[in-house]
């Protein structure tokens, strides 16, 4: 798992001019990804851990053929002292385009600690006419995690030339 620094209050203008700007960020807003072969990106998601808000990479898997998955990561600030809760930030999908072609990344928003990973949610399905102890939706093209209190899949369609 890589580590992000926070730089602060830094302005990412200022980080352009001295040539650190790094991958290519898509939010939960743009979820049609172009990349070159070669071309490196991240997948930043607003997230709260402390508040059980977590996202998790789901099955079936983008093609390793056309994506590779570097790891996972979270960028989050502090909030005001003593509040729980308060602070906030993102975590973030990296993947390198290795080939051209087409494939799909799947996400998974667990809000208020509904679910601690991707297999929790698919491990076993409720039995037949009762309700699934997780419902999973999957997000229209363009829902943001505030639309929902419950676990969302978020679908990423990934091209690469």
């Amino acid at each position: 798992m890589r580590i992000r620094i926070a730089l602060g209050s830094l302005p990412l203008m200022a980080l352009a001019g001295c040539g650190l700007t790094g991958p290519a960020g898509y939010g939960t807003d743009e979820r049609t990804v172009t990349a070159e072969v070669g071309e490196e990106f991240t997948l930043e998601v607003p997230a709260s851990p402390v508040l059980g808000e977590n996202w998790y990479l789901a099955e079936p898997r983008p093609d390793s053929a056309v994506l590779r998955y570097e790891g996972k990561g979270e960028d989050i600030e502090g909030g005001d002292e003593g509040v729980t809760g308060s602070g906030g930030g993102t975590q973030h999908f990296d993947f390198t385009a290795v080939a051209q072609g087409r494939t799909t990344v799947k996400l998974l928003y667990c809000p208020h600690g509904l679910c601690h990973s991707a297999a929790e949610v698919t491990a076993s399905p409720a039995p037949a006419g009762t309700a699934s102890p997780v419902p999973v939706v999957t997000a229209a093209d363009t829902a943001t995690p505030d639309d929902t209190d419950n676990p969302t899949y978020y679908l990423y369609t990934i091209t690469v030339r």
